[in-house]
């Protein structure tokens, strides 16, 4: 039987948020494998690559905020990116500061075999749960969200 790490437990059992970055560490750290043993990319030039093929071209300050990533991260994975031709960069139109980020045809063609390869793993890491539980769960998770934002913008956190 598999062993939780001996952290799971060390703050007890109303320390919920503590177990839930232990575990998104535990899913990190494995993905990030993943992704640079198979595909050749780090975890935050995945990440980039997933939003600007997925929700549109953006500017670097855009994908940074919207999937709480610090810019010197976004900075060094888009220039792996630029590098490897898995995305442009352009001047916004009418702009000459503002850089939109955009996926070349071979972005979206590795975009799409990693996203499938990224599917089978989340279905093997959820198989236990039916479909109550993970939506119960989505649903959880939704509520702690809604929770930090609130805080972060109140200024509590």
């Amino acid at each position: 039987m598999m062993e939780l790490p001996k952290t799971w437990h060390l703050f007890g059992d109303d320390h919920l948020p503590q177990r839930l970055l232990l575990l998104a560490k535990m899913i990190e750290r494995i993905a990030s494998k993943q992704l640079q043993v198979e595909f050749g990319l780090s975890l935050a030039q995945w990440r980039v690559l997933a939003f600007v093929c997925s929700d549109g071209p953006a500017t670097a300050s855009h994908i940074g905020s919207s999937g709480e990533i610090d810019q010197a991260e976004i900075s060094r994975a888009v220039k792996g990116l630029l590098e490897a031709g898995l995305i442009s960069r352009e001047f916004a139109a009418g702009s000459r500061k503002t850089m939109i980020i955009s996926p070349t045809r071979k972005g979206e063609n590795l975009y799409k075999k990693v996203r499938e390869h990224r599917r089978i793993y989340f279905s093997s890491i959820t198989q236990d749960l039916d479909r109550d539980q993970k939506a119960e769960f989505d649903r959880t998770m939704e509520v702690i969200g809604k929770a930090v934002i609130g805080l972060r913008g109140n200024g509590s956190a």
